[in-house]
């Protein structure tokens, strides 16, 4: 099932008040999610992916406008209704921009991507779905708070390539480490399924993570799910 159309809006003129170079701001897309024009994010971020490519675009301006949202909620100049009206929003400003499916984008490798247990923040995996299915995987996206056991048993009853965890703060570490640990033990091909992580929650781990390839960017992440040979 694909997303509506992105809406065709008229380009804005010369010495508009957002000025061509700040449209795809993160700041300027932060206030449209605020406002909950999915519309008019979609259509922004549209125009940004003329020029570069869909990782870049969800690395500099969709995760740092979320981040603003974050912190403006964390200051209390947008409240929780705002917060959560911006998240809703960026889902469906996603969905817009989502390449049509097809029989064919069925037939490549799978990556599974799933956010620990008690992980509500899911923005990453939504964005790293889409990078991955430009480059020819099938995505099953399972979203936020999954348990690690049911994770497990999931990609073991199926032909897996990739798992691809997301945590959006770092007092999910431990879960994230569980998750990472309880594939790792699954033995058999489960147990040496290629994991990456990522997420704001990794922003700042500086060792690397056992178990799992760490991924601060979706540019990395598409660097890695490239390595792995798997697309023709």
């Amino acid at each position: 099932m694909t997303g509506s159309p992105v809406p065709e809006f008229p380009a804005p003129q010369p010495g508009a008040s957002t000025g061509d170079a700040d449209l795809a701001s993160p700041e300027f897309l932060a206030s449209l999610l605020a406002d909950g024009d999915d519309d008019m994010a979609a259509w922004v971020l549209d125009q940004a992916l003329t020029d570069r490519t869909r990782a870049e675009v969800y690395d500099d301006v969709v995760r740092h406008a979320m981040e603003v949202v974050g912190d403006r909620w964390e200051k209390g100049q947008w409240s929780v209704s705002v917060e959560h009206l911006a998240s809703v929003a960026l889902t469906g400003a996603l969905s817009r921009l989502r390449r049509p499916t097809s029989p064919e984008t069925r037939v490549g490798p799978t990556a599974v991507l799933a956010a620990p247990a008690t992980e509500q923040h899911v923005a990453g995996l939504a964005c790293l779905a889409q990078v991955l299915e430009d480059d020819g995987w099938h995505v099953e996206n399972l979203g936020a708070n999954v348990p690690a056991d049911d994770l497990v048993r999931f990609v073991a009853g199926r032909n897996v390539d990739l798992v691809a965890l997301s945590i959006g703060t770092a007092e999910r570490l431990p879960e994230l480490r569980r998750t990472i640990d309880a594939l790792r033990s699954a033995g058999a091909d489960t147990g040496r399924l290629p994991i990456i992580a990522g997420g704001h929650g990794v922003a700042d781990v500086e060792s690397p993570l056992a178990g799992a390839e760490l991924c601060r960017t979706l540019v990395d992440a598409q660097a890695f799910a490239r390595s792995l040979g798997l697309i023709r």
